[in-house]
């Protein structure tokens, strides 16, 4: 490198600070400003109206209480099913392990939207299971799966991933000595594992009853979804106030919902630090799975293990079988009589239906690389350089991280609906790029966390010879930092383009004729009685689980940077 490109390098990392400054300031503290000062003086003078009104609501206080006893159950219906599919899968003898884990696992790619439509297309009003129960009681209403019921089965289903990912993990660490003492003793399996296993996996059942918990509070698709048109929950209805020209009602509503949020990642971090502090010894004995000496048991387990698992693939399969199928059949027959590849070649070839894959695409690309770029950016200039300034811009970046979707959505809109000075006086509201501004700043905090432990990984010894033999800082980043951490930057890309396709909170509030992505066009579909618009959805949803199991699979083989 030649001494004036060397002495350019200050200037270009001069001129990056100053745009990484200005995207906090434009796109995280100012809308956070706007949502504090519609909810507290939307008329320039301090006051709570707001709250009296939301107070005085009644649809606002059905919302809250729909909120709560959906989150209390899910809690509850959520942690029954978890633990019983990780006790299946790692802790009792159940046969078929194979299949039950696949089954188990499709939580994972089936989520958000997608998930959503998918449960409406097999259990609502023209759904396959729908008919096929009516045949069996005709009396039964096609409108039986909405409400409280359809969104905590929902969640129930497909909220188990936190136990797939973490519980299961948890339980490998378990120190089998343990439970053999304790049968030693004259313990029953049931005894061993309520009174030795569980008192061990308490703190991660903690950790993932608060993610369901923050998941539960924040729920947006699934009940917009399966929900009903009478059915409100909190994200909803701050979409709702929005709607009606009530920024300050919505601001005030977004707050309350992003304390909730705080409060449950703040309990998050506590029992994250109470966890480090539990387990079983230094070099466990590994779990052997226990083998149920009561036929009539065994036999109650395998049912209850199959039948989930039915529950969880039912929905999937159908999904991919229909999208096969010929439009006229999807609403009339149970399982297709036919297959053709019309419905994919619709997808790809009718610009209507391809244009919301393609803007999902591009804006999900834009996103991501902007977000990446900011990542890796901001975590490289706080590991080089700790100091109040660093930390304080990691920081920013990080807060989106605390706040609901909705909440930076409605701060978006608010500081963006009217010529604003940070953006060159540009009104960013009904323009394309709004929507993945905020795909980008919800997507920054996860790059950043995985990204930090990529960076603490690293061998500061590479870096030390380098620069021993003479190589300027920037060329070092280049040369050396890039490519040990270009895995975890492929496959977090990955992932994040894979949440994007699907996600729907924050495209609700941002979406426009200018950038409909795909989760609006399914959620849509999912309203359509139109049987080609349902043919287009199912294409839709089995391309996006595609999608994800592909990312899915190669982030699990190279183990998040782990692989060559």
């Amino acid at each position: 490198m030649t001494p004036s490109g060397t002495s350019r390098i200050p200037l270009v990392r001069s001129v990056l600070l100053v745009v990484v400054i200005w995207c906090a300031a434009s796109f995280i503290y100012a809308p956070i400003f706007s949502v504090l000062r519609f909810a507290f003086a939307p008329e320039g003078d301090v006051g709570l109206g707001a709250i009296g009104e939301l107070a005085g609501s009644r649809r606002v206080r059905t919302a809250i209480v729909n909120t709560l006893v959906v989150t209390g159950l899910s809690i509850v219906t959520v942690n029954a099913i978890g633990i019983f599919q990780v006790a299946v899968l790692e802790y009792l003898r159940v046969g078929g392990r194979g299949f039950l884990r696949f089954a188990y696992s499709t939580p994972l790619i089936f989520v958000s939207v997608a998930a959503a439509t998918g449960y409406g297309f097999v259990y609502g009003q023209t759904g396959a299971l729908t008919r096929l129960l009516q045949s069996v009681w005709p009396a039964l209403p096609n409108d039986w799966f909405t409400g409280t019921l359809a969104v905590v089965f929902a969640h129930t289903f497909l909220l188990t991933s936190f136990h797939f990912l973490f519980l299961r993990a948890a339980i490998r660490r378990v120190d089998y000595s343990t439970v053999e003492a304790a049968r030693g003793l004259g313990a029953s399996n049931l005894e061993a594992f309520v009174r030795v296993v569980l008192p061990v996996l308490l703190p991660t059942i903690f950790a993932t009853t608060l993610l369901v918990t923050y998941k539960s509070l924040g729920s947006f698709a699934i009940p917009s979804v399966l929900g009903g048109r009478r059915f409100d929950m909190v994200t909803e209805l701050i979409l709702t106030l929005n709607s009606l020209r009530r920024p300050d009602m919505a601001a005030m509503l977004s707050i309350g919902l992003g304390l909730a949020v705080i409060l449950c990642i703040a309990a998050m971090q506590y029992v994250e630090r109470r966890g480090s502090y539990v387990g079983g010894s230094k070099t466990p004995v590994p779990v052997e799975r226990i083998r149920i000496a009561s036929p009539f048991v065994n036999l109650a387990v395998h049912a209850a293990a199959y039948a989930i698992a039915v529950i969880q693939l039912v929905p999937i399969a159908l999904v991919v079988l229909f999208s096969f199928a010929p439009a006229r059949s999807i609403a009339t027959e149970v399982l297709p009589s036919s297959f053709t590849l019309q419905n994919y070649v619709t997808v790809f070839s009718q610009s209507t239906a391809f244009v919301p894959l393609k803007n999902s695409l591009l804006m999900g690309a834009s996103a991501t690389m902007a977000g990446l770029m900011i990542s890796l950016f901001v975590v490289n200039l706080a590991h080089r350089h700790a100091n109040v300034g660093t930390t304080s811009l990691d920081l920013s970046f990080m807060a989106p991280w605390i706040l609901p979707a909705p909440f930076i959505a409605i701060g978006l809109i608010l500081t963006y609906d009217e010529p604003n000075l940070l953006v060159a006086n540009r009104v960013l509201l009904g323009g394309f790029w709004i929507l993945p501004i905020g795909y980008a700043v919800v997507s920054i905090p996860i790059m950043m966390r995985f990204l930090r432990a990529a960076f603490f990984s690293l061998d500061p010894a590479l870096n030390e010879a380098a620069q021993s033999l003479g190589a300027p800082a920037f060329y070092r980043f280049l040369r050396v930092t890039v490519p040990l951490v270009l895995p975890v930057m492929i496959l977090i890309a990955g992932l994040t383009l894979n949440g994007i396709l699907s996600e729907y909170s924050m495209s609700a509030f941002l979406f426009n004729v200018n950038n409909k992505p795909l989760s609006i066009a399914l959620f849509e579909g999912a309203r359509s009685a139109n049987p080609e618009q349902a043919a287009i959805n199912l294409v839709y949803i089995s391309l996006i689980m595609a999608f994800s199991l592909g990312i899915i699979t190669l982030a699990d083989r190279y183990g998040l940077g782990g692989g060559k």
